[in-house]
């Protein structure tokens, strides 16, 4: 692989910060500085995710999402978080499809502490890209190990969030049954 993953790594900016890039590509979300999350362990230099996009990154920017209900990340970060910033997992969108629960969101107010959240305590590292990007990602999460990742790698901590992630779901069910 002709990548540099240390470079890429540390080349992580605040969101706020962070160019934005309309090109295809991978990206890493990183936490920063002394922030934690409970029951995860990050990885080398704080490292929680890797993603990638043939769409352009600006299309993947997790931190500018309406919601959870179309972000992977924002959903685990979400579930991690749920106590500590009192949220509360809904339905994506009204509907008896299964896919609005189990791709859940938060109330608007929770979603405004998440977004909160993130921009306070998280980077993001992107790296434009042409060529193979899902086959770039799959080795940059094989190496890197990001603990956020649940596919990808033998990742020990994907059953703890697994389990997180699971009583957002059973929540959102509730409250479409309210």
């Amino acid at each position: 692989m002709d990548f540099n993953i240390s470079a890429f790594v540390k080349s992580a900016a605040a969101p706020s910060e962070a160019p934005v890039i309309s090109s295809s590509g991978v990206y890493a979300v990183l936490l920063r500085g002394p922030a934690s999350l409970t029951g995860v362990t990050p990885g080398h230099d704080g490292l929680l995710y890797v993603g990638m996009t043939e769409d352009g990154l600006d299309a993947r920017n997790h931190f500018q999402h309406a919601h959870s209900g179309f972000s992977t990340l924002r959903r685990s970060l979400g579930a991690l978080l749920k106590e500590g910033l009192g949220l509360q997992a809904i339905p994506r969108t009204p509907g008896a499809s299964r896919s609005n629960v189990v791709n859940y969101r938060f109330t608007p107010a929770g979603e405004q502490a998440l977004s909160g959240w993130m921009e306070s305590n998280l980077l993001i590292a992107q790296s434009p890209l042409m060529g193979d990007i899902p086959a770039i990602e799959k080795d940059i999460i094989r190496l890197l190990e990001p603990p956020l990742n649940l596919t990808g790698w033998p990742n020990p901590q994907r059953a703890y969030l697994k389990h997180l992630r699971s009583l957002c779901v059973a929540e959102a069910e509730q409250a479409r049954a309210a």
